[in-house]
C-alpha cells in the first residue's frame, strides 16, 4: 500500500483558488484581473501557511505595474470578499494572511472599490452635465412673444414654420407673406432704416435725395433722338437738321451746303 506524502500548502491552494476565481468572473467583471495580480504578488512574499507577508505598498504597486491608490483598492477587495485580511503594525509594514474561501467569493459586491475612483466619478460628471446642456430646453414662461403695443420681439416664440396667423419669422422685423410671394413689412409698424443708396452717410452734409428713374425701354432712346431732331431747323438745301453751334448760333445753312453754293454761283 502506497499513500501521497505530497500536502497542498496554503499559499498554492490559495493561489489556484483565485486564479479560478479570475477564470470564472474575469469576462464579467474585468477588475477582478487588477484585483487578482496584486493578491498573487502579496503571496509571493508569504509563508507555506500563508501567512507573514509585509510587503510595502509601493513595492506592490512596482511589481503589479500599477499606482499606490490601486493597491489600497484591490487589498480592500480582497479583504471585502474573505480572500486576505491584515494587521497593521505601528510604524511598520502591514502583514497580510491569506485565507481560504469557503465558498464562491461575491465580487460584485465589493468590485466597486475598484470602479469607485475619483477620475470615474470626474468623468461621470462631466458627461451628465455636457448631456444636461445638450437637452435643456426653454420653459414655458420664458418664451418671448410681441407685446400688445404692437413693438416687434427679436426672439422668435412661435413655431418654426410661418403661418397665416402668425407674421414671418424675421429677426428684429415680423413680416407677413404677400399673395405674390414677396416679402413685405407688416403693419405692426416697425422702425425702418432709411435707404443709404445715393445718400450722404455725413449727417451734417445736406445733399439731394435720391429719385429712382424708370427704366428706359427698348426704342425710347431713338424715338427721343427724332423727336428732338424733328424741333431743329433744317438746311434749305439738303433738308438736315442743324445742329445748334455756339460759336455760330444764327446759322440758317450748313457750311459744305454754303461753300457749294458759292462754287456754283461763281
Amino acid at each position: 500500500m502506497t499513500t501521497d506524502d505530497r500536502v497542498q500548502s496554503v499559499r498554492n491552494a490559495w493561489t489556484n483558488a483565485l486564479r479560478a476565481e479570475v477564470l470564472r468572473v474575469g469576462r464579467t467583471i474585468p477588475e477582478v484581473a487588477r484585483v487578482a495580480a496584486v493578491g498573487m504578488w502579496i503571496a509571493t512574499y508569504t509563508d507555506a501557511d500563508g501567512s507573514n507577508a509585509f510587503p510595502a505598498r509601493d513595492t506592490l504597486a512596482t511589481l503589479s505595474g500599477c499606482s499606490q491608490e490601486t493597491v489600497t483598492r484591490a487589498v480592500k477587495v480582497l479583504m471585502g470578499v474573505g480572500l486576505l485580511t491584515r494587521k497593521r503594525r505601528p510604524n511598520a509594514s502591514t502583514v497580510y494572511q491569506l485565507l481560504i474561501p469557503t465558498g464562491r467569493p461575491d465580487w460584485a459586491a465589493h468590485i466597486h472599490h475598484m470602479t469607485d475612483t475619483r477620475q470615474r466619478r470626474a468623468r461621470q460628471l462631466e458627461k451628465e452635465r455636457l448631456v444636461a446642456e445638450l437637452t435643456r430646453t426653454a420653459s414655458a414662461d420664458a418664451i418671448r412673444t410681441a407685446s400688445a403695443v404692437g413693438v416687434p420681439d427679436s426672439v422668435r416664440g412661435g413655431g418654426s414654420e410661418p403661418s397665416e396667423e402668425a407674421p414671418d419669422s424675421v429677426r428684429g422685423r415680423p413680416r407677413k407673406a404677400s399673395p405674390d410671394a414677396v416679402r413685405t413689412a407688416s403693419a405692426a409698424g416697425v422702425y425702418q432704416y432709411p435707404p443709404t443708396s445715393g445718400r450722404d452717410p455725413l449727417p451734417d452734409h445736406d445733399s439731394a435725395d435720391h429719385s429712382p428713374k424708370p427704366q428706359t425701354r427698348a426704342g425710347e432712346a431713338a424715338e427721343r433722338d427724332q423727336s428732338e431732331a424733328r424741333q431743329l431747323p433744317r438746311c434749305p438745301e439738303c433738308a438736315q437738321p442743324i445742329v445748334p453751334d455756339p460759336r455760330r448760333p444764327d446759322r440758317t445753312i450748313h457750311a459744305a451746303c454754303q461753300r457749294r453754293l458759292e462754287r456754283h454761283s461763281a
